[in-house]
């Protein structure tokens, strides 16, 4: 598209980056350009006019305009001193959202079906074990009791592991699962 053809509060499907989105044309950008909000809310610049494809909707009046940009549309006539507020669509709370595995240990067992991911096994299986663990059996007895399948075909599971408890160790400190026994091993941290 052209320059000229940009309107403020106008939807466009722009290209950015390799993907196609709709955005909505706020103002004008300092500097040039046009500042654009997403669909998801996020507030972009977009500097080349060559970048927008196709205009999908016109903005009819002043208010739609207005409305485009996230601005509340004025009420005429009688009892015009109160604005109009949009209802938001409520928010997910923690209620509503689906519950994940955490891996702790004093949370329920998932079923052996393959579906966790192999820190979460590896956790499950340091709880049962009476002493500490090297990774190579962590990864063996993960595959061999249904907790743990490879998604990709990985060829050193055993070192991604070590590296992961290792990360936990490091960025978690005291509130980590495990604890490095000694060379090579981990136990769950007690």
């Amino acid at each position: 598209m052209r320059h000229e053809q940009i309107q403020i509060g106008a939807t466009y499907t722009c290209k950015i980056g390799c993907n196609t989105i709709r955005v909505t044309i706020t103002s004008e950008a300092d500097g040039g350009g046009w500042l654009a909000q997403t669909q998801t809310g996020r507030t972009m610049t977009i500097r080349n006019a060559d970048r927008f494809l196709e205009q999908v909707s016109e903005p009819a009046t002043p208010e739609a305009a207005a409305l485009a940009a996230g601005k509340p549309k004025p009420e005429t006539g009688p009892g015009a001193a109160t604005t109009a507020v949009e209802e938001a669509e409520p928010t997910p709370t923690s209620e509503s959202a689906p519950k994940r595995a955490t891996g702790e240990q004093n949370a329920p067992t998932r079923p052996t079906d393959g579906s966790l991911s192999l820190l979460d096994a590896a956790v499950q299986l340091l709880g049962q074990a009476a002493e500490p663990m090297r990774c190579q059996d962590l990864v063996d007895q993960a595959r061999e009791s249904g907790l743990w399948a490879p998604k990709r075909g990985g060829k050193t599971p055993d070192r991604t592991l070590y590296a992961a408890i290792l990360r936990e160790i490091n960025t978690k400190g005291d509130t980590s699962r495990f604890r490095k026994a000694e060379r090579g091993r981990f136990a769950l941290n007690a």
